[in-house]
């Protein structure tokens, strides 16, 4: 199947609003298709960008003994384990500290808000991670579950995590869990309750953000010079590669023609993912023959089902009008028909002729359903 790329929306934008091939660098055009692939991607928990994460658990931490002076620790007859600032916890009596920073492999510096009442001196104490960074694409996710249960406790509040890990810490299997804005990076993160005792997993599906839209193909970086091929290695003549373009789209065309859409009167020969990156002049784009001199250009493919692409050539239509001023209102009414029918396909394609609901069997053999479910 053919990919809809940012080209595609953009040549799409310039042939509806009747413009020519300088349109391709209006900040406006652009704009409407960003502002669209957003829209689209948000409106709905689209079956498209749900997926499968796993987290490992950390065990607990306990050898050696520990001194502190303010927000420095100093452990002593042990070695602070890779994980001790990345959502790690001290425990020492009754008090709960947060770690900031690993210092090295016996120097810790704790939160300078959530820190020890007193210096302490060659004290027991227990490390410990109940925090958990997610992917950095995460929008939502579904109930979590351990190695041992199809659930892993309730969702909770973030107070309500704090005030547990606060009055009533407890380890073992993860029990309940909340999120939080992760400490260590601009994202989110999960927080359990207890704290895990062991290393194990933790599995979930969650709705992730769609790719970002960064090249059209009609920039000279994504067109410079002229491309060959063996095999699935790419090696360019005065091109312009970069790191950014891996998992964009590799469009070819000819030694004479630049790749337009299908549409065009000069469309790609044929496209294919660019899958790692060497150099300006070196890429790994498997499949598909090139010429010597083969032109090209790199663009990224917008990150939506197939039946969804209409709603958001649509949508870029609506958002080019209002932005332009030029009657949004039937561009609107066009954009609703096509999102209806996108929402009609979202029901009706994932799970036709499939049972939709999960029957356990506590360990005995169930009888086979029909495709109806009875």
């Amino acid at each position: 199947m053919a990919y809809f790329t940012y080209h595609d929306a953009v040549e799409l934008l310039i042939i509806s609003s009747y413009g020519g091939a300088q349109d391709a660098e209006q900040r406006d055009i652009r704009t409407a298709i960003q502002r669209a692939y957003s829209e689209v991607a948000t409106l709905r928990d689209w079956w498209w960008y749900h997926t499968h994460y796993r987290i490992v658990t950390s065990p607990p931490y306990s050898t050696g003994t520990i001194s502190t002076s303010g927000t420095a620790v100093t452990l002593t007859g042990g070695t602070w384990p890779s994980w001790a600032a990345t959502g790690g916890y001290l425990k020492v009596g009754e008090e709960i500290v947060r770690v900031a920073t690993r210092s090295s492999d016996t120097a810790l510096v704790l939160d300078s808000n959530l820190t020890f009442k007193d210096d302490l001196t060659d004290e027991s104490y227990t490390l410990y991670r109940n925090v958990y960074a997610l992917p950095s694409d995460f929008r939502n996710l579904d109930e979590p579950s351990n190695e041992y249960n199809t659930s892993m406790g309730c969702y909770i509040s973030q107070d309500a995590a704090m005030k547990l890990d606060r009055i009533a810490p407890t380890t073992g299997d993860p029990f309940h869990w909340a999120i939080v804005k992760d400490p260590d990076s601009n994202g989110w993160a999960i927080k359990t309750y207890g704290y895990p005792d062991a290393e194990e997993t933790i599995d979930f599906t969650y709705r992730r953000t769609p790719r970002a839209l960064r090249y059209s193909g009609h920039e000279s970086v994504a067109r410079a010079g002229t491309i060959a091929r063996t095999g699935s290695a790419v090696t360019g003549t005065n091109t312009t590669f970069t790191s950014a373009m891996v998992g964009s789209v590799l469009r070819v065309g000819d030694t004479t023609n630049l790749p337009g859409p299908l549409e065009s009167l000069t469309p790609w020969v044929s496209e294919s993912l660019i899958t790692a990156y060497s150099s300006a002049t070196s890429i790994t784009a498997p499949s598909g023959t090139i010429a010597s001199t083969t032109k090209y250009i790199v663009t990224d493919p917008v990150d939506v089902a197939p039946h969804m692409v209409q709603a958001v050539k649509s949508c870029s239509e609506y958002w080019l009008a209002r932005i332009r001023g030029v009657k949004p209102d039937d561009a609107y009414s066009m954009y609703q028909r096509d999102l209806m029918l996108a929402f009609e396909q979202e029901q009706l394609a994932p799970l036709s002729g499939r049972n939709q609901s999960v029957t356990s069997d506590y360990g005995w053999t169930s009888p086979l359903l029909d495709d109806r479910g009875t």
